[in-house]
């Protein structure tokens, strides 16, 4: 065999870090060398792109990246407010993508194409983007739900604190077909109010998720909880557990608690942003917001028609200058309440991800960015007590009518 795949990406690798391909080839002494490599993405037939790869000078290996090319191929997946099944699929957030090698060289002069000469085995990628020291650790086994130890796509640390009134998701990447998932309740004494198991066979495919945050748990209709009933969280439930499967130690994933906590004094607000596994975490801001509009004019002078019939007339109600173009972008500041070290170095996910939604009653909307251009890290050994302060920029503007 001519080419050689001598070393490929990782399993089920996080499509916005590097995917590099490192290949020999038997002819590359041939003149006008280079190596061919095309991609294939969802069995698809027709491939997504060709690449034209030079030589390495020092070796005469070829070494590419696919992952910009994959990266195009993938959305997202945020849930919905309003939904009501048990499971859902994050059809967007993962790919399979096969990768065919071939070379081209001359031959008696001709520029001559050998195409799909080596073809690589069937590989996964999903919407992650995981920074250096994760990325260079990571094992998509502690990943896959089939154990106790096993991750969900996120993180948020545990004892996670919610309202009654927020959404949210846990994403996972599923390994065994799942049946069920259980969600087990607690007063706040810490005794055990109820158990339930939720139906998780509706949905398949590589990356899913379950509601976990009150309002999302409690618009589960009836017909997906094969034990117990509606509603899932009331009044007297002060904490909760979620995993997949069944209890410990015949779960299917780790356990994660959630704490449910009300703001007295203020309103409470909830961002659900993209974390850098690809999902959706949720955080709620209990210390209220405050909105800021910016207002931008455009102006123009006109030239006022003061004739009427034979004689000019000054009025005060002429207009010299007229406004042409009025836009308002709305900023709102939310605040938190005190936050742990823990969380502190969590929500640097959430200030630098790109897509953010405001949660308001059952609708989200879009933010743009976080205006922060920094984030500090706090630690509690310097800093001792601390919160985090964000303004959004939202995802739209509103205009005025135009004179």
């Amino acid at each position: 065999m001519a080419i050689t795949i001598l070393a490929n990406p990782k399993d089920f690798a996080p499509v916005y870090n590097k995917m590099e391909y490192l290949i020999s080839s038997t002819n590359s002494g041939e003149p006008n060398y280079a190596y061919l490599v095309d991609i294939y993405i969802n069995g698809s037939g027709t491939k997504t792109v060709r690449l034209r790869i030079p030589l390495r000078p020092s070796d005469s290996y070829g070494k590419v990246d696919i992952h910009r090319v994959l990266e195009s191929a993938l959305t997202s997946n945020v849930g919905s407010p309003t939904g009501t099944a048990g499971t859902y699929e994050a059809a967007n957030s993962s790919l399979y993508y096969v990768v065919e090698f071939g070379e081209e060289y001359e031959v008696a002069g001709v520029l001559t194409q050998f195409p799909n000469e080596e073809t690589d085995i069937s590989r996964k990628a999903f919407n992650a983007s995981l920074e250096k020291r994760p990325f260079i650790n990571w094992d998509v086994t502690e990943y896959e739900m089939d154990g106790i130890t096993k991750k969900f796509l996120t993180n948020m640390p545990d004892n996670h604190k919610v309202s009654i009134d927020s959404h949210g998701w846990l994403y996972f990447k599923e390994e065994t077909v799942l049946s069920i998932y259980t969600v087990i309740t607690y007063n706040s004494s810490g005794t055990l109010i109820s158990s339930f198991k939720i139906d998780a066979t509706a949905t398949s495919g590589d990356i899913q998720f379950i509601p976990s945050s009150p309002a999302s748990l409690n618009n589960i209709d009836n017909a997906n909880i094969t034990l117990g009933a509606q509603p899932i969280i009331d009044s007297t439930v002060a904490s909760y557990k979620i995993c997949l499967g069944l209890v410990s130690p015949l779960s299917s994933s780790e356990t994660r608690t959630f704490q449910i906590e009300e703001s007295c004094k203020y309103n409470s607000n909830t961002l659900i942003f993209q974390n850098n596994l690809g999902a959706f975490d949720s955080f709620t801001f209990y210390k209220g917001d405050m909105s800021t509009t910016d207002i931008e004019r455009k102006d123009m002078k006109v030239n006022v028609d003061n004739v009427v019939s034979n004689d000019i007339v000054y009025s005060m109600n002429e207009r010299e200058k007229v406004t042409y173009y009025t836009k308002k972008s709305e900023t709102i500041k939310l605040m938190s309440d005190w936050i742990t070290e823990e969380e502190s170095n969590w929500l640097l996910e959430l200030m630098s991800s790109p897509e953010i939604y405001l949660q308001e009653g059952n609708e989200l909307t879009a933010v743009a960015k976080i205006k922060a251009t920094n984030y500090a890290k706090k630690k509690v050994v310097r800093d001792k007590l601390f919160k985090i302060d964000v303004e959004l920029e939202l995802g739209y503007d509103d205009y005025r009518q135009r004179m």
